[in-house]
Formats: C-alpha cells, sequence, structure tokens
C-alpha cells in the first residue's frame, strides 16, 4: 500500500477554510481503515429542532469522505472532489455528532482507472451518531472523485 505522502490528515482537516471552518469538525480518529470526526455544532448551526442542520451533517459527512480520500490516495496529487451522495437521515440528531467513515471501493481499481483516464471515482460510506447515545441518525454513501490537476 502506497503511503498518502506523509500528509498529516487530521491537519489539514483542522486547518480547512471555509465552510468546514465554519462548522469546525474534530478529528477523533484518522487512518486507512476509518476516519471519525466530531462536531459540536453551535446553535447558529441548528435546525428547528435543536440540533445540526441537515446541510451542517452533509458537510460533517463530506469532510469525513475527503479525510479518506485523503488517506488512501493522497499520494496521488489528484483534485479531490465529491462527485454524488446519497444521504438518509433516520433519527434526530442533537448534541455532539460523529461522523465514521470507511472507503468501500476498490483500491487497485480506482488507481489503475485514474492512471488511464486521469480521473476515477470510488466509494466512502459514512455512518453518523449522537455521541451522547451512539444512536445511529443517518447515513451517506459519498461518491468521491479523483481528477488529474
Amino acid at each position: 500500500m502506497p503511503a498518502s505522502r506523509d500528509l498529516d490528515v487530521p491537519a489539514l482537516l483542522h486547518g480547512a477554510p471555509g465552510f468546514v471552518e465554519l462548522i469546525g469538525p474534530r478529528v477523533v480518529t484518522c487512518s486507512r481503515e476509518g476516519v471519525v470526526l466530531r462536531l459540536d455544532a453551535g446553535p447558529e448551526l441548528h435546525n428547528h429542532l435543536g440540533g445540526p442542520h441537515a446541510a451542517v451533517i452533509f458537510g460533517l459527512g463530506e469532510t469525513a469522505a475527503f479525510g479518506i480520500l485523503l488517506e488512501v490516495f493522497g499520494d496521488v496529487g489528484a483534485i479531490p472532489l465529491v462527485k454524488g451522495v446519497e444521504i438518509f437521515y433516520v433519527a434526530v440528531a442533537t448534541g455532539p455528532l460523529l461522523a465514521e467513515a470507511t472507503f468501500t471501493g476498490d483500491e487497485a481499481g480506482t488507481r489503475a482507472a485514474y492512471a488511464k483516464q486521469g480521473s476515477a471515482s470510488f466509494p466512502v460510506e459514512v455512518v453518523f451518531r449522537r455521541e451522547n447515545d451512539g444512536v445511529q441518525t443517518g447515513r451517506a454513501t459519498y461518491r468521491m472523485a479523483l481528477l488529474r490537476g
């Protein structure tokens, strides 16, 4: 397995500008096996139910999927993008929220497609849970993409 170019993925995620900085996720764990982010959204990011807005949860999951992308394919030097997502909200998210991302694609096939075509896509599964009681509040499949710069 190639190294991710010695990237400090937690530092990259913690230092990300824009929307990621706005929502403020923190890395709990980060490796090729999985990325877990924690979000303690303030009231400015809440919905009418008092928990993180669906758009914030989507962004949390996208950030976790991006972390896996960097862990697995950081050595490629590609432009990373989210290509699409299927997301399901199954319970009300309140309090601190965890997002656990797992690479579920074919690494060798993705690398081969990228080398041949200059682009490739792959799935990342994300599960959302309330931190206080472990209840699953949602799940998503993010379709991530690598593009040659």
